[in-house]
């Protein structure tokens, strides 16, 4: 049984893109992403599907399959994806903007998406686009409340709050480039005078958004001794080609360097961890072909020979068949090889330790079936690491800020991780993270939490 529901939208997984002649489109030149915004109008926009599943081969019965090819995008298409529909999360009863409001937008700045939520196509850091960002909104009445919030003795941090926890990627952008236009100051530099602790680095996650927060926190995982390899894995290992291919423009805006020369080269003593991250960034299979189950079964063979079927492991083929092949092969091999053996999240804590068996475990239950037609791809596994941040003695503040504001930029698959989280812990998210923060920094990311004003 596949997970994709019959009214499965486009998402972003993968399908070539193929440029338009002379790189142009009828909305001008392509952004640095190579995207332009489709027409919302459009019937095909967010077409139905008629989905039929294929036979199972040999009598294996999956409990995944693919989406169809014609429906599914994971960046590399004439135009950014559209953000999921609420069919991509069961259960969500979000509802997103209309994307209408982009309508006319799209004629005059390149829009991208990054991580399924819009953002400006990077065309340098701190640098503002050249129109306006988020057609209706305007930012005038909340910039008098933060330079009010921020002047004088003290700061209203219950003001800044009301302001910045409830803003939508497009709309933060919007705030940040009018802030510095009016003021002549930055808006990330004024808040981080202002703030401080747990509070301040949430606020400054959010004012950098989906995209320009990556990247910092990239940096911040290969600066300095020693690698962050979670945070390293959490940033890269779910980029789809698309977000990979803005990842990588916007680092060197910011920082005039390679990203993935200063991965290898943070990486450089850790040989089969910089061929794990290195495979990562150059992976390239589809996730929107059919899953070829004579293959799932070679693979079955390849890793059990790999792992427990021998003496020490084989870690370079081991890691080269979960990195490199789709999503959806990857979630019929997690059915196959549990069926024939045991989980595979049981084989890799077995067979591997340290940041490596977390980076093959990120990967793995990312794909796993077994929530994924109930919540949505990935959702339980980032329900599980919230939880995770805040389980024990002591709470992991910064995986725990990271991971909410990170999450939240795609409303509904964040809703869609709340109702996993409430559905395994018996509780809600908001609760559980009242109960393990305090003060403004608790009141900021329950308020990030609840979304929607």
């Amino acid at each position: 049984m596949s997970y994709y529901q019959p009214n499965h939208q486009k998402s972003d997984y993968n399908a070539p893109y193929t440029p338009p002649p002379n790189g142009f489109n009828n909305q001008g030149p392509l952004s640095p992403g190579g995207f332009h915004m489709p027409n919302p109008s459009d019937s095909s926009y967010y077409p139905a599907s008629n989905y039929q599943a294929p036979p199972f081969h040999s009598g294996y019965a999956p409990t995944y399959l693919p989406p169809p090819t014609s429906q599914s995008h994971r960046g590399h298409s004439p135009g950014p994806p559209p953000p999921p529909s609420l069919s991509t999360y069961p259960g969500v009863s979000y509802q997103a903007p209309s994307s209408n409001q982009y309508t006319s937008y799209q004629q005059q700045v390149s829009l991208i998406y990054f991580r399924n939520a819009p953002v400006p196509a990077p065309v340098g850091y701190d640098l503002p686009p050249l129109a306006d960002i988020s057609p209706g909104y305007d930012p005038t009445m909340d910039i008098d409340k933060i330079r009010k919030a921020t002047k004088g003795i003290g700061t209203d941090e219950a003001a800044l709050i009301a302001v910045l926890a409830h803003l939508g990627s497009l709309p933060m952008a919007s705030l940040s480039a009018a802030f510095k236009a009016r003021t002549g100051k930055s808006l990330v530099d004024v808040l981080n005078s202002e703030s401080s602790g747990y509070f301040g680095e949430t606020l400054h996650g959010l004012i950098q958004g989906p995209l320009w927060y990556d990247v910092e926190l990239v940096r911040s995982a290969i600066q300095g001794a020693g690698t962050d390899e979670l945070l390293l894995t959490e940033v890269i290992v779910d980029l789809t080609p698309s977000d990979r291919q803005n990842l990588f423009i916007a680092y060197p805006m910011r920082y005039g360097r390679d990203l993935q020369a200063d991965i290898r080269g943070d990486l450089s003593a850790k040989t089969e961890r910089r061929n794990v991250h290195d495979d990562t960034f150059s992976k390239s299979s589809p996730d929107n072909v059919p899953v070829n189950f004579q293959q799932v079964e070679n693979d079955v063979r390849t890793l059990y020979k790999a792992g427990q079927g021998k003496i020490g492991t084989d870690e370079i083929t081991f890691c080269n068949i979960i990195i490199n092949c789709s999503r959806s092969h990857l979630a019929a091999l997690c059915d196959a090889y549990r069926s024939k053996y045991k989980s595979l999240t049981k084989v890799i804590k077995s067979e591997f330790s340290g940041h490596m068996r977390q980076t093959l475990l990120f990967i793995v239950e990312g794909a796993k079936p077994k929530h994924a037609m109930e919540f949505g791809p990935g959702v339980w596994r980032d329900a599980k690491l919230l939880e995770k941040s805040m389980k024990g003695l002591g709470t992991k503040d910064k995986q725990l800020v990271r991971r909410v504001v990170r999450y939240h930029w795609d409303r509904p698959r964040f809703e869609a991780i709340k109702a996993a989280f409430q559905t395994k812990y018996r509780k809600s998210l908001e609760g559980r993270i009242a109960g393990e923060t305090s003060g403004d920094y608790k009141r900021l990311l329950v308020a990030i939490v609840k979304g929607g004003v």
